[in-house]
């Protein structure tokens, strides 16, 4: 069942419930106030014609009659009642009556005792000097009151009638107004592809269903940007490692035609080598890369001065180095623990210097600063640091500057860092060179 069919059903079934339960608690409690209702009025009835008829010294048909002609109607919800009056005098003589020959007897045994039937009401009659004239008798059937029920109930069966048409339309254009930017979106996700981009969705309502519209076009766009990098990424990989397979397939081929010979032999197989060990680690470092982005289980997190880390990644690359006369200097808050995978952090610190030690001039500064719950730290050298726009890229698989290598260190140094919930940046040095930005937070969130 559609979303708009169960939103129609649910919304009628609610207003018909609502509407019977009151229709129920209507009949119930309208049935019982009619009932009360028609014993105050005749016993006020009852209590006027007495105090008009207090004043006769002697009860007959003229005297009773002209003060009780007006008061023989009771008025209910609008409705008229016919009261039935019979008034006695002393001698247990009907003076008066407004009801025919045939009730009579009947209200004469009502006289007597009372009958669930109807609804009876009886006064004495004094005079004036306090004797007692007769009495009066006032009755009503209890049945013509619940006739009157009955009218409001066909009324009220009507209302439910009506009501119950205007819930299955409101419900029909709810259920609508609903289903229509459902559907929308649910055509839009069909339409999707991330090699078409994100579709167009005609949805514009501001409530849960608009969040997860907006949800669904940030997937989509997240989808998008990630398919265009695996595209590049793997047109890129195909390139880094189709170069060095043509040149060892190239020498290959010379040593066996026997094109190269004696020394020239040795460097094909010099370069065969060499090129191996190229192909080598590019493989190596596209699977590490591979399991930093799939593998964050193989982390192992602990409470590490960044001192240490940074000293083991220096010495990594100490002898680079000097032969390129560079020296590297660690300054800062150093003893600042922080939550971190030593391993792993330490070949992050190692793609960063060793990079600086392709560009700089003579001197690479590492420096920590302990700011609140983060640690920042800085690689700083003197080399010439970025072309203009450069430094938005270094990041990207295979992205090489100028003396650059596989192009992917730097990816794996971004990986590890945001692995360890922190950010790398890079900037332009304010006297040049270029600068690694790393903030790390002291404690890692669960």
């Amino acid at each position: 069942m559609k979303i708009g069919t169960k939103l129609q059903l649910s919304n009628f079934a609610l207003v018909m419930t609502v509407l019977i339960v009151t229709a129920i608690s209507f009949q119930f409690l309208s049935s019982r106030y009619l009932v009360n209702e028609a014993s105050r009025q005749m016993k006020a009835d009852a209590e006027s014609i007495v105090r008009s008829l207090n004043k006769v010294q002697r009860l007959s048909d003229q005297s009773v009659a002209e003060r009780v002609a007006s008061r023989k109607e009771l008025r209910l919800t609008g409705q008229v009642l016919e009261s039935k009056i019979v008034v006695f005098d002393n001698k247990n003589r009907i003076v008066y009556t407004n009801v025919s020959t045939g009730d009579i007897r009947t209200l004469q045994q009502l006289d007597q005792q009372n009958n669930s039937d109807y609804l009876v009401v009886r006064r004495p009659i004094f005079a004036e000097d306090g004797e007692k004239t007769g009495r009066i008798l006032l009755a009503a059937k209890i049945n013509d009151v619940r006739k009157l029920n009955r009218l409001l109930q066909g009324a009220q069966l009507v209302s439910i009638v009506i009501g119950g048409v205007f819930a299955l339309g409101m419900g029909y254009l709810l259920g609508r107004s609903i289903s229509k930017p459902i559907r929308s979106l649910a055509a839009g996700m069909r339409k999707f592809s991330p090699k078409k981009g994100v579709p167009e969705l005609a949805v514009h309502s501001r409530d849960e269903i608009g969040e997860l519209a907006d949800s669904f076009i940030d997937m989509a766009n997240k989808l998008s940007a990630y398919d265009k990098l695996q595209t590049g990424f793997l047109q890129n990989a195909s390139h880094e490692l189709k170069t060095p397979l043509m040149a060892i397939q190239g020498n290959a081929e010379a040593i066996k035609d026997g094109i190269v010979q004696g020394r020239e032999t040795e460097e094909s197989l010099d370069v065969i080598i060499s090129e191996c060990q190229r192909l080598k680690t590019v493989v190596d470092e596209l699977i590490y890369l591979t399991k930093l982005d799939h593998v964050t289980e193989t982390f192992q997190f602990d409470l590490i001065p960044v001192g240490e880390v940074l000293a083991d990644a220096v010495t990594a690359v100490q002898g680079l180095a000097e032969r390129k006369g560079i020296h590297v200097a660690i300054t800062g808050d150093t003893d600042t623990a922080v939550m971190l995978d030593r391993e792993k952090l330490k070949r992050a610190f190692i793609n960063i210097v060793g990079n600086g030690i392709r560009y700089a001039g003579s001197r690479i500064v590492l420096q920590a600063v302990h700011s609140g719950d983060h640690l920042e730290i800085c690689c700083t050298d003197d080399g010439n640091g970025f072309f203009p726009g450069e430094e938005a890229y270094i990041f990207d698989r295979f992205y090489k500057g100028a003396n650059g290598g596989t192009g992917i260190g730097l990816s794996i140094t971004k990986a590890i860092v945001e692995s360890h919930g922190g950010v790398i940046e890079a900037s332009q040095g304010e006297n040049g060179g270029a600068v690694i930005r790393v903030t790390l937070p002291l404690r890692r969130s669960v």
